[in-house]
């Protein structure tokens, strides 16, 4: 097989950061037991070596009594993977992150990934992981999902994503209560709060649409191949959507909200498009321009009577529709 110039790269990187380890370590390599550890010829090795001693100028030499490499000066070291006490804790931080999400083909590689970092980086820092590990963590939602399904879901779109190929779906609408199959061509995957969602071209709507990966029954791939129409931004098209809801319409809406939930909603970003009008008693109105109103009036309902829509007119009507059915339930 051969590398590309890319992997090329990464592989010498990760022999060198090998090399200058073992010989930081006084372990003396030399190259035959490099290319022992690292699976590669000797020669390999030799050329390794001369990259170190006349690219990095690195003060390499050989010792005949103890058959191996060291440095002349003491101390020295390449410092390919010699990070910082910040940068250490932004890679445990964000290998965290990471393990939160789930359901994904990378799930594992995380992990692995990490490890590997970690047993090649010099010993510059030193920080108790235990004790992080128990102080710092990530509220975020468990994947939405069979974990499985969604993984299998995800790599087939991934690939079908760069090979531009249209997919057949089987999927699940809630708002319809319905299956529906449907081919599309898929753009982006994207995560939204502990759910994966494809958004692509439905060739049955004949316009962009966003499915939820763990609401996909069967999905197959087909021998069908699509261009990517130079006119579509991911973000864009998603600019106007509401927590991954998107209508047909946008809508501007306005929402007053009390004195004591503003202090809350000027804490966060809700949308791209908001703006806040500040009144003198510490109330405050929220201003969006979101297209579809079913997920912004399931917001709405959520802080109950600290929140009273302003505009437009049908938001107002189904607020005022779902509050007269709720009390119903209560009489």
């Amino acid at each position: 097989m051969t590398l590309t110039l890319a992997q090329a790269t990464r592989s010498r990187l990760y022999r060198l950061a090998y090399i200058d380890k073992m010989i930081v370590a006084r372990r003396y390599p030399n190259a035959r037991s490099l290319a022992e550890d690292l699976g590669v010829s000797k020669r390999t090795i030799s050329r390794d070596v001369e990259f170190l001693k006349d690219s990095l100028n690195a003060p390499l030499e050989y010792d005949a009594r103890k058959r191996g490499f060291y440095y002349t000066e003491a101390g020295y070291s390449i410092g390919l993977l010699k990070l910082t006490e910040g940068e250490l804790l932004a890679l445990y931080l964000s290998h965290n992150l990471l393990r939160k999400c789930k359901g994904t083909p990378y799930g594992p590689s995380v992990l692995s990934a990490f490890q590997k970092i970690c047993s090649y980086l010099q010993e510059s820092v030193n920080i108790d992981f235990g004790l992080l590990s128990a102080a710092v963590d990530f509220d975020l939602e468990p994947l939405r999902g069979e974990e499985r399904k969604v993984a299998a879901h995800f790599a087939a779109i991934g690939e079908a994503i760069q090979k531009k190929e249209t997919l057949k779906l089987l999927h699940y609408s809630i708002k319809r209560d319905s299956w529906c199959e449907r081919l599309v061509d898929p753009y982006q995957l994207r995560y939204f709060r502990g759910a994966w969602y494809l958004v692509g071209y439905c060739h049955l709507r004949r316009a962009v649409r966003i499915f939820a990966l763990d609401r996909i029954r069967e999905l197959h791939r087909t021998a069908s191949t699509y261009t990517l129409p130079d006119s579509f931004n991911p973000g864009d098209y998603l600019q106007d959507a509401f927590q991954m809801f998107k209508g047909v319409a946008i809508y501007r809406v306005k929402i007053h909200f009390s004195p004591a939930q503003a202090r809350w909603i000027r804490e966060k970003q809700w949308h791209p498009s908001q703006q806040i009008a500040e009144n003198p008693d510490g109330s405050l109105v929220l201003i969006m321009h979101t297209s579809g109103l079913d997920q912004v009036k399931r917001w709405v309902l959520s802080f109950g009577a600290q929140a009273r829509v302003l505009e437009p007119p049908e938001l107002i009507a189904a607020v005022r529709e779902e509050l007269a059915a709720a009390r119903n339930i209560y009489k």
